[in-house]
């Protein structure tokens, strides 16, 4: 079906209105909307699955920010131009990949633990400074871009599985570990969620939370690392006590997760993720929506390849995952117009296919 009832306003023209977004690295110009309610309403509504007016995106309805941004630590950097190293919080060796978009362990860096049973010895946990936390906090919210009103969404980090095995160096280590010493890493990423929820406390102390978005890869995009019984031996206790504190809280979760990952769909709904962001060219999207859509949603994104590919995305990801609310949607980079025809064509359709289902 072809909606048509709300206007597309082209890119920057005259009278149309807009406004800064992003983060201080990659700021950019969006349209502004006309909304119907408040965003915050639309999105505990698409986040309940109860009756959203329109698709909340990253761009538009939040204030983003890099969760180091707000504790000041190194953590999850995305904001490097050019190919280069860097040192995590916990003191892993990363190099950033332009290209990629993203960073990888040092190869050939030595890693944090060569044993994974000697964490208690050799593990540093970070400075959680209240004064640093609250000043960095207070910063965030005195940029310019940042707009009081719209959902406040930070990237909490990596996750369980994730720091183990930046800390042993790799997959292939943190993976042996996982085998060899399982009541070692059990251990660890106990004290890991402890630690987040330490973190995730002081700063939502000094910055008022309504979502994170928690990383931990779980596979490949052929099928996951670890069986069904590793996940619920191993790796779902830890992860679960740091995601139960944060819903008690009341901030919802933005759980995201390379890899097919189909085997632990289950798991999701049960440790209380709200969105889901899969890989979707390994992931049945279409069809974890019908099975898990009344208890799940999903964080689509929207690649910005050609103004014809955004805007055929948006729709796609209405139609297909929007039913009934809880879709969400992230645009991964591309040009400023790019983003403005995706963005325009996502609130326009979503707003007609919602009042006509």
């Amino acid at each position: 079906m072809s909606y048509t009832k709300y206007e597309r306003v082209p890119y920057k023209a005259p009278g149309a209105k807009f406004e800064n977004v992003g983060t201080s690295m990659f700021p950019i110009d969006v349209p502004v909307f006309d909304y119907p309610i408040s965003v915050r309403e639309n999105f505990k509504r698409a986040a309940e699955r109860n009756k959203p007016m329109w698709v909340p995106n990253a761009v538009n309805d939040c204030n983003y920010v890099l969760g180091g941004d707000l504790s000041g630590l190194p953590d999850l950097k995305f904001d490097f131009l050019e190919r280069c190293d860097w040192v995590d919080l916990f003191g892993c060796t990363w190099e950033w990949v332009p290209d990629a978009g993203g960073s990888m362990l040092k190869p050939g860096a030595k890693p944090v633990l060569d044993d994974i049973t000697e964490w208690e010895k050799k593990i540093v946990w970070p400075d959680l400074s209240e004064d640093r936390i609250k000043a960095c906090c207070e910063a965030v919210q005195q940029r310019a871009n940042f707009h009081p009103g719209k959902i406040n969404y930070y990237d909490f980090g990596q996750g369980c599985t994730e720091r183990l095995i930046a800390v042993m160096g790799g997959y292939e280590q943190g993976l042996i570990a996982m085998m060899e010493e399982p009541e070692a890493c059990k251990e660890f990423m106990m004290e890991l969620s402890r630690f987040h929820i330490k973190m995730f406390d002081k700063i939502s102390k000094y910055f008022p939370t309504d979502m994170i978005m928690y990383h931990d890869d779980w596979g490949t995009e052929r099928d996951t690392f670890f069986s069904e019984r590793v996940m619920d031996e191993l790796v779902y206790e830890p992860t679960e006590l740091f995601l139960k504190h944060v819903k008690e809280t009341g901030v919802y979760i933005d759980f995201h997760c390379c890899g097919r990952v189909d085997r632990f769909m289950d798991r999701f709904v049960s440790l209380g993720a709200d969105f889901v962001q899969l890989q979707e060219r390994c992931n049945d999207m279409v069809g974890y929506k019908e099975k898990y859509g009344d208890k799940l949603g999903f964080d689509a994104y929207m690649l910005p390849i050609t103004n014809e590919s955004i805007v055929a995305d948006a729709r796609k990801n209405v139609e297909t995952l929007g039913a009934g609310g809880g879709l969400f949607t992230t645009v991964f980079g591309g040009d400023e117009e790019m983003n403005w025809n995706g963005l325009q064509e996502l609130y326009a359709y979503s707003r007609e296919y919602y009042e006509n289902h």
